[in-house]
């Protein structure tokens, strides 16, 4: 079932997108939610970043509207008042709070919001919200998305059972630090803030923060997650023993929308992990598997199913951390190709698994015992098209 109890959602079209596509959407629970987040690492953000980043300092957050098409950046004083008149307009209606709506946009950069548009769809916003709305939501927020994307966890907690749901976009613009992606998660399971706040920044980090499409970042980067209590249940907080069990629910479904936004990496063919292991360090772990991910050759090698191992040691290389490539096993699934500083295996035991749509590549560096891992795409003739055009 894709609803959480206590919480409703819409999305209807507005007029921002061309031939009546639904680019506008609502999130809403029926009582003020906790609400944690993290946002974009891009220096130029977006006016509802502005906006978002002030209104949860308070804590507490009953509405979320979002409008895709359109990403108000680069808009100056204007595009936030617009949104803040937005926000007023759409708390008048719901008769809450203005403090307790945050705005959430994605699109082109450099245009105004078309404020009276989305104010005029706002009531017909309200009308639809149901609370089994999600589908909905979850389709007026894509762009460029092929597909909708939700993940949904169930966990016990005493006798109850508490839900949560994860609504994400994003294709293009993605690399590790916030990808650039939109994810709502709602849950009706009652958790103390702090807890809260750190179970999302560990989620975020083994999750967005682990994909590659092409290695941009946007100005509208955001990830949210609202708790409403419905459940009822004893508050989590961080000394609890359920902290655990709710922190890995989350990072699963945070990981399930990361693999369908590279998945969808605007022609992508390829869902590929890149995992490097015994590293001195997790920080030249990540260095490494990281400048793998976003290799131009390693993706368009992927792209090509030719197995070039060169290739991944080539950006193991340079990827600015020191470790001896003589004592490095490269494996392609389970199958060793490189190793001793030299190929070990024949192609032809490793060449077919570059033909299926998803695989691993291991690193083993013999260097120490830290570890990380990138999700990545390949890159193909169709992420040049859809680019190109996206304007036009």
């Amino acid at each position: 079932m894709n609803n959480v109890s206590g919480f409703l959602a819409s999305g209807v079209s507005s007029g921002i997108k061309k031939k009546n596509k639904m680019d506008l959407a609502l999130i809403y629970s029926e009582r003020p939610a906790k609400v944690s987040s993290v946002f974009t690492e891009n220096i130029v953000k977006a006016a509802p970043i502005v906006i978002g980043i002030d209104r949860i300092k308070n804590g507490l957050c009953q509405a979320i509207i979002v409008n895709s098409g359109n990403a108000n950046a680069c808009t100056g004083e204007k595009g936030i008042r617009y949104a803040e008149d937005i926000c007023s307009f759409l708390a008048r209606n719901l008769k809450i709070d203005k403090s307790l709506v945050i705005p959430s946009s994605t699109g082109v950069i450099g245009t105004q919001l078309p404020v009276q548009i989305i104010k005029k769809a706002i009531p017909s916003l309200i009308k639809n919200l149901k609370y089994d709305g999600i589908n909905d939501f979850s389709n007026a927020i894509l762009t460029t998305d092929q597909f909708p994307k939700l993940s949904s966890r169930e966990i016990s907690i005493g006798r109850k059972t508490g839900r949560i749901i994860a609504i994400g976009k994003g294709a293009g613009m993605i690399a590790p630090n916030m990808a650039t992606m939109l994810c709502f998660i709602i849950t009706d399971i009652n958790i103390s803030r702090a807890a809260m706040n750190r179970a999302l920044r560990n989620s975020v980090e083994d999750s967005f923060n682990k994909i590659i499409v092409d290695g941009d970042t946007s100005t509208n980067d955001s990830v949210f997650l609202l708790a409403n209590g419905e459940l009822d249940n004893n508050e989590i907080n961080l000394k609890s023993v359920y902290y655990k069990i709710f922190e890995k629910a989350l990072t699963q479904v945070n990981t399930d929308i990361s693999k369908m936004i590279v998945k969808d990496g605007e022609g992508a063919t390829k869902v590929v992990t890149i995992e490097v292991k015994g590293a001195k360090s997790t920080r030249d772990a990540n260095k490494i598997a990281r400048t793998i991910g976003n290799s131009l050759l390693v993706k368009t090698a992927l792209f090509g199913e030719d197995a070039n191992w060169g290739r991944f040691i080539a950006a193991a290389g340079r990827a600015g951390v020191k470790f001896d490539y003589s004592k490095a096993d490269l494996f392609f699934n389970n199958i060793k190709a490189f190793s001793n500083g030299v190929q070990s295996s024949h192609e032809s035991k490793f060449s077919h698994i570059f033909k299926k749509p998803a695989f691993k590549v291991t690193l083993k560096l013999r260097e120490g015992a830290a570890s990380s891992f990138v999700i990545t795409s390949d890159l193909t003739p169709d992420y040049i098209k859809i680019n190109a055009d996206y304007r036009t």
